[in-house]
């Protein structure tokens, strides 16, 4: 019987300490899934975001391919004349509707039935034309003095949000014999 008074609860304080490392070790383990948890949402939202804004760099494109006239470039609203762009494309004025225009693209949001949105704005940037040196040329096909039309060449500025609210801006530039 001495044995068994001399212990006074060693095995309750031996448990209590293992159960509390286990349970320290557990909460780590969900940190660290929760984490992962929000690295990969955030990379979704950050790839939905580039897609919004490709496809609206693809809708400008197919804009610009329907132009017969640049008339409609002005010193405002979401079609620019060369040097008229707005200066700074991450300040929040520049994607209003004053600066850029909305457009729906082909990708379903969240909920799986409102269709996501971007924003766009076009500038001309001017022509790009043949001055090219006949003598740079490669002649051994037997082609001499090549001409090619003036491209007028149109900066294309487009911006994607995520549905985390992730967005991501593409400057692409695209050119159109006029």
């Amino acid at each position: 019987m001495r044995r068994v008074n001399s212990q006074r609860g060693a095995v309750l304080i031996v448990s209590l300490v293992l159960l509390l490392v286990l349970t320290m070790i557990g909460v780590a383990g969900a940190r660290g899934v929760m984490m992962g948890e929000r690295m990969t949402f955030a990379s979704r939202d950050a790839k939905i975001a580039l897609e919004v804004a490709e496809s609206m760099a693809r809708q400008g494109e197919a804009y610009i391919d329907g132009l017969s006239d640049i008339t409609g470039f002005g010193t405002t609203g979401w079609l620019r004349t060369a040097g008229d762009g707005p200066d700074d494309v991450f300040a929040d004025a520049t994607w209003t509707n004053t600066n850029s225009t909305e457009r729906e693209v082909g990708m379903l949001g969240a909920d799986g039935s409102t269709k996501l949105k971007g924003r766009m704005y076009i500038e001309l940037a001017g022509l790009a034309s043949d001055d090219s040196n006949a003598a740079d040329v490669d002649l051994s096909t037997g082609n001499t003095g090549l001409e090619f039309d003036d491209t007028r060449v149109f900066k294309i500025v487009t911006r994607g949000e995520g549905i985390g609210g992730t967005e991501r801006i593409i400057v692409t530039m695209y050119g159109k014999t006029m």
